[in-house]
């Protein structure tokens, strides 16, 4: 006999709901009270949660979404994913496709109200993986004639400005930005984000070459932190002298190591160059009522952190 709070298909319904609401492993052990490892092997279906956590986990999941009872886990496995399978839905159901976002369509704007904003992008130098480089760069994201899109300014050298479309999908975002110097080269980025509310820490992938001409492909980390909402041009003109003068001295050395260790590249990944992931168990991306909660403490000090070495005296960071 099967004890009474087993939940059939419970790990396939445990994904269901990670991706619907965005959280990592990590981040569901925080919310439900559990260690780490209790959460990946509730999703790897090793084993399934005790009576006081399937009460603790449900009240979890119902903050978030509001309606979410015990009730829901008795659900046959194909009627729980047409409930809660948001974050899984095909783009097509909404009548437009991925790429109709690079032209403009209304759809391809829906991440305005989640990652509108001044942010500044983090990657870190591919010449020493062990002891990389961290450059920062200052991106405005923002919906213009009904498509978002992101400008990028800085570097190394502070003279790299590019900009160009971003597709918000899901949990996802994903760019494509010109660079408006040279002209000669294109820069791509998948990103993890959030699937509702306001984004604060993004990350996942940059991919670029020096040039198209001669440059080598190269693909790094790639750490988005929201710097404000809607600074006023000397905010802007003051973050852009502090960011070339952060660049020029290293960035790294201002940020809390739960940042830096984003960026270095172990033995075995740097053996397996060509698979470079950022998975959920490493992704940082959360929105701000996960700060708010405590429940994204690294992100936090990350926020917290460039805020405070870019941010003008007195700003509200």
């Amino acid at each position: 006999m099967r004890p009474s709070t087993e939940i059939q298909d419970f790990a396939e319904k445990i994904g269901v709901l990670l991706d619907c609401l965005n959280w990592s492993r990590a981040a569901l052990a925080q919310r439900v009270g559990v260690d780490k490892s209790v959460a990946q092997r509730w999703v790897a279906g090793k084993i399934q949660p005790g009576a006081s956590s399937l009460v603790a986990l449900t009240a979890a999941i119902a903050e978030v979404l509001p309606g979410f009872t015990r009730a829901d886990w008795r659900l046959p496995l194909p009627a729980f994913v047409a409930r809660y399978a948001r974050a899984t839905a095909a783009p097509a159901a909404a009548g437009w496709t991925l790429l109709q976002g690079l032209a403009g369509n209304k759809a391809g704007a829906a991440g305005a109200a989640s990652y509108g904003g001044l942010w500044l992008l983090l990657h870190a130098s591919v010449q020493a993986p062990e002891q990389p480089r961290i450059i920062g760069y200052l991106a405005s994201i923002a919906e213009r004639d009904g498509a978002l899109r992101l400008a990028a300014q800085g570097g190394l050298h502070g003279t790299w400005r590019a900009e160009g479309p971003l597709i918000a999908v899901h949990h996802m975002l994903y760019m494509i930005l010109e660079d408006e110097v040279q002209g000669d080269s294109l820069a791509f980025g998948v990103l993890n984000g959030v699937t509702t509310g306001r984004a604060m820490v993004m990350d996942g992938i940059g991919s670029s070459s020096a040039s198209s001409l001669r440059g080598p492909v190269t693909a790094t980390r790639l750490i988005g932190l929201r710097l404000d909402d809607a600074p006023e041009p000397a905010w802007m003109a003051e973050a852009l002298r502090r960011l070339a003068w952060e660049n020029a001295r290293g960035f790294a050395h201002g940020l809390p190591p739960s940042l830096t260790g984003q960026f270095v590249m172990g033995p075995t990944e740097r053996e397996r160059a060509m698979v470079l992931t950022v998975g959920a168990e490493r992704s940082l991306a959360c929105d701000a009522e996960a700060i708010a909660r405590g429940m994204a403490p690294d992100a936090a000090a990350a926020v917290a952190a460039v805020r405070a070495m870019l941010a003008p005296p007195g700003a509200d960071a």
